[in-house]
């Protein structure tokens, strides 16, 4: 199967969970082109290779593409006219949306170009929220192609007006948590017209019950204020206090950076905290199955069942996270990891130290959240299933074109 992946900006540092969709479905036999809305990031040849997709191909889009984008607007003044009453109708009260919209045209048209040359059978909107316009035009030109159309918390989010329109139209419309259905359904989507299909990791066949560093704590998120990552440096604090040989490394970068080393100093954890900035996803891995505990304290409203948190649940480690929407489909408190209220860290340190003062307690969890996310977030096998979903979509159209 002839698959597009479209996207806004690919591959980006802190999202890896499109490389790992994307080589699940390249083992499973699925050929599989990237289109991108910016242009290529300067170390995307390294990111590429980094995450095994150096072969993959990628269309970016920059001044050369929107170029060709508006040539082929002039080309094609019918469907020009009619993507931009579309817009027009639709944004004209949120200014923001507008301008973007207008200024993403041109690449769409770009990309609807590569598509006629491509002849996927089916669409992907990666991101459901400006990649829109695309499905719009696929749609329209396109319309034997299967589309399906992603709409996550940042998408729900991000309002685009077009996105609803779109998804009354798609083929398929995929969320990653039951917690998003009430958005959908004010966008006129009915439950038994979603597909919720969880974001799932790749679970290595040969993986082993890690040796755990007593006292090691991770926390690998993007440096943003959204994260706060400073409330896991105070949380850490407190710990610290209590036992000497914990120590804390951060995995990532961002604007933050400097602050938050900044409040190590303030909070006498210099010495002990590591922050190792962004580095490859193996290493990363290779922290969490030493590490003892993982923190994700996230206030983001666009956080749901983050990856980097079932990558420390398969490998055994006591997983700390703040309540968000959606995070007990994937943690069980007390059963799978450990839930607390966000922003209170002396309550969440006393609350981990509980846990900690118990081995068996800390085995129990740690064995229960392997088990968890081998049983519903193996990336092989969601996506195999997403696969035959596209295939009868595709049969569906095939039949209906014969008719």
């Amino acid at each position: 199967m002839k698959i597009a992946y479209v996207t806004m900006h690919f591959p980006v540092p802190s999202e890896a969970f499109a490389a790992v969709e994307i080589r699940a479905l390249q083992r499973q036999g699925a050929e599989v082109t990237v289109l991108a809305y910016r242009g290529a990031p300067a170390d995307a040849g390294q990111l590429l290779a980094e995450r095994g997709l150096a072969d993959l191909p990628v269309d970016y889009g920059g001044i050369a593409a929107t170029l060709q984008g508006l040539l082929a607007m002039l080309a094609r003044p019918g469907e020009s006219l009619w993507l931009l009453g579309k817009v027009l109708r639709g944004c004209w009260r949120n200014p923001g949306h507008l301008l973007k919209a207008l200024s993403l045209m041109p690449r769409s048209f770009a990309m609807l170009q590569k598509l006629e040359a491509l002849r996927p059978e089916v669409v992907h909107l990666f991101w459901g929220h400006y990649p829109s316009l695309l499905g719009l035009l696929v749609r329209r030109s396109l319309p034997g192609v299967v589309i399906s159309q992603f709409l996550g918390a940042y998408d729900l989010e991000r309002r685009f007006p077009l996105s609803a329109a779109l998804a009354q139209q798609a083929d398929v419309v995929i969320t990653h948590a039951r917690a998003n259905l009430p958005a959908l359904a004010m966008l006129g989507l009915p439950e038994d017209r979603v597909d919720v299909a969880y974001r799932g990791i790749e679970i290595p066949p040969d993986l082993l019950k890690p040796g755990k560093t007593r006292g090691l704590m991770v926390v690998a998120e993007r440096l943003v204020p959204q994260k706060r990552t400073a409330d896991a440096l105070r949380l850490f604090a407190e710990i610290a206090r209590r036992r000497p040989e914990a120590q804390l490394m951060i995995f990532g970068g961002g604007p933050e950076a400097g602050r938050l080393q900044t409040l190590a100093a303030q909070l006498g954890i210099a010495e002990r905290t590591v922050f190792a900035g962004h580095v490859p996803q193996p290493e990363v891995l290779r922290a969490l199955e030493a590490a003892e505990v993982a923190l994700t304290l996230s206030q983001s409203p666009s956080e749901r069942l983050p990856n980097v948190l079932k990558e420390a649940m398969l490998r055994r480690c006591l997983c700390l996270s703040t309540r968000s929407p959606g995070i007990g489909e994937l943690v069980e408190d007390g059963e799978t990891g450990l839930l607390v209220e966000a922003g209170n860290s002396a309550a969440a340190a006393q609350r981990l130290m509980a846990v900690l003062a118990d081995p068996q307690a800390v085995e129990r969890i740690g064995q229960a959240a392997q088990d968890r996310v081998r049983a519903g977030f193996d990336v092989d096998r969601l996506m195999a299933d997403r696969l035959a979903r596209w295939s009868a979509l595709v049969r569906r159209q095939e039949a209906g074109a014969a008719v």
